[in-house]
């Protein structure tokens, strides 16, 4: 049995084959899903490519492909306009609804004939102070990018980077002790710009009392990523690696790659400070300073070495680095940095944008003094996980997000991710109803199961096998956001279909198919709200 994915590659094959046979032409064509399930499953725009160098209508070129047998998964071919549609064959619709639900954990996967070694990195937040909405969102789109692009066969590593060293820790640490004096009563101010929030007060409170013996500076910096860690752990985000800037610091590592950039010939003086010469290797980039003036390394300097560490010690073929909306310069000077240490194109930046909290239609202020929302573990004690994840990924990751608040709390079908699962939801009720009628057996029979010939049925099937493609398209353009628009989409298909239907009737033979459709349903979207870190409840 194949899923769409492998068979759209079988697809592209047998027209590859019949240009060449037909026309003398070797060509790889484009196969896509229509918009519009009118138009097919499957559609291909061939004909309109070949036909300036064959000097003949598409229209005629499409309806030459078509005339001979197509694969048997294809029940039939139709050229509209020129353009070729295909509708899978009903059988490879129910053969591929039994495998879902006898191979579910699988299902959704395929794996690519050529697989990398990836490293993901993702939130790296500088231990200040507690993550924020925008690290919420990172964390979202992270994890469930390390779940897409696991599903089609890459060995993905998740590495959270710990910027505990350089002069934001040195000024966290100043900011602290000040308040520990603060609390003893004596006279000390948070340096104008050191870290001002009321979250340090917290944090000294607690180290007067427990009073270790470590000082100030390394306490609070190791109370703070813990902290991180759990709210992370609770927004079901885990990692492999956990990589320290302060030891990589004293690795020697930073130095050889300046070394290197200085041999290459791309390291000048002036005013004092080493610059790299970035513009020579990108017209879009600006020299930048690799050491200032003082002899101190500047974060960028570090960072290119610390990419580069991925690539040459720790043998990744690909790197993907998730980065906050204030980043498109440091996107650039660390894609000029890896060319010019020989690892161009192998690094790819992902730009979030900025997360807008909106509370009746208000845009909510970013003030803990005022008692809203500006952390990530707040956001998630008020909406819960499951909301936060899916408004996350619901949206194009290079798209400014309003979060809209009033609609994630809600706990009605208004509220999609609520939609979603109440549809897993009743699927497991109609199972448990069918059980208690003596209709649990596992009939899987293809002949049983063809009986599925309404409208409404055959929707679900043709989306139902969509999903592995839907997921193969998602990792490999790095798209998260066509999962949760998938599940949308296929829960409203069977709030549909549920509405229309009786699942459970007297016709045993029909009753049993439309068992083992919804089975083949609830585990899509248990495997798609899964990919998401979303729960699938059995019961709402």
């Amino acid at each position: 049995m194949v899923n769409i994915v492998e068979a759209k590659k079988v697809l592209a094959g047998w027209l590859s084959e019949r240009v060449e046979n037909l026309f003398g032409e070797q060509f790889e064509p484009e196969i896509a899903e229509p918009e519009n399930p009118d138009f097919g499953d499957l559609t291909t725009n061939v004909a309109f490519n070949l036909a300036k160098s064959l000097k003949k209508p598409p229209k005629f070129i499409a309806e030459k492909i078509v005339e001979v047998d197509i694969p048997e998964f294809i029940e039939k071919a139709q050229v509209v306009g020129g353009y070729i549609n295909f509708w899978l064959s009903k059988r490879f619709l129910v053969e591929n609804a039994i495998s879902a639900i006898t191979d579910d954990a699988h299902w959704g996967k395929t794996i690519l004939d050529k697989v990398q070694r990836i490293n993901l990195e993702f939130v790296s937040a500088n231990p200040t102070g507690p993550l924020n909405v925008v690290s919420a969102r990172a964390a979202a789109v992270g994890s469930i990018l390390a779940n897409l692009l696991r599903a089609i066969g890459h060995e993905v590593t998740t590495e959270y980077c710990i910027n505990d060293a350089g002069n934001q820790i040195k000024l966290l640490g100043e900011s602290f002790r000040a308040r520990i004096a603060q609390l003893k009563g004596e006279h000390a101010e948070v340096p104008e710009d050191g870290y001002h929030g009321e979250y340090l007060i917290d944090c000294a409170k607690e180290y007067i009392d427990k009073n270790p013996s470590e000082a100030p500076d390394e306490w609070i910096v190791k109370r703070i990523i813990k902290e991180q860690m759990e709210t992370l752990r609770i927004y079901n985000t885990y990692y492999d690696v956990m990589f320290s800037e302060r030891e990589f610091r004293e690795s020697g590592k930073v130095e050889e790659v300046l070394k290197r950039l200085g041999e290459s010939g791309l390291t000048y003086e002036k005013d004092d400070a080493l610059w790299f010469s970035a513009s020579k290797l990108r017209d879009d980039v600006e020299d930048f300073v690799l050491v200032r003036s003082n002899g101190e390394w500047t974060y960028g300097l570090v960072d290119l070495a610390y990419h580069a560490n991925k690539f040459e010690e720790r043998g990744f073929e690909k790197v993907i680095n998730i980065l906050g909306p204030d980043h498109h310069g440091h996107k650039a000077r660390l894609e000029a940095g890896m060319k010019a240490l020989g690892h161009d194109g192998k690094l790819n930046v992902l730009i979030l944008q900025q997360v807008n909290l909106i509370e009746g239609n208000v845009k909510v202020k970013m003030s803990k003094r005022a008692g809203k929302l500006v952390t990530m573990k707040e956001l998630i004690e008020d909406i819960g996980v499951d909301a936060a994840r899916y408004f996350f990924l619901a949206r194009r990751m290079e798209a400014h997000l309003d979060f809209d608040l009033n609609l994630a709390r809600m706990t009605t079908e208004e509220n999609p991710v609520y939609y979603i699962q109440y549809a897993h939801a009743r699927i497991k009720s109609i199972l448990r109803f069918a059980k208690n009628k003596g209709l649990d057996k596992n009939e899987n029979d293809v002949m049983i199961i063809n009986k599925l010939a309404e409208p409404e049925e055959v929707a679900l099937l043709r989306k139902m096998v969509k999903f592995p493609l839907v997921v193969f398209n998602a990792a490999n353009i790095l798209a998260p956001h066509l999962i949760p628009f998938y599940l949308l989409d296929f829960s409203k298909l069977f709030h549909n279909f549920y509405t229309k239907h009786r699942v459970v009737g007297e016709d045993r033979d029909k009753s049993i198919a439309r068992l083992v459709l919804c089975k083949a349903v609830g585990v899509t979207i248990k495997n798609g709200l899964s990919m998401c870190g979303i729960s699938a409840p059995e019961q709402m």
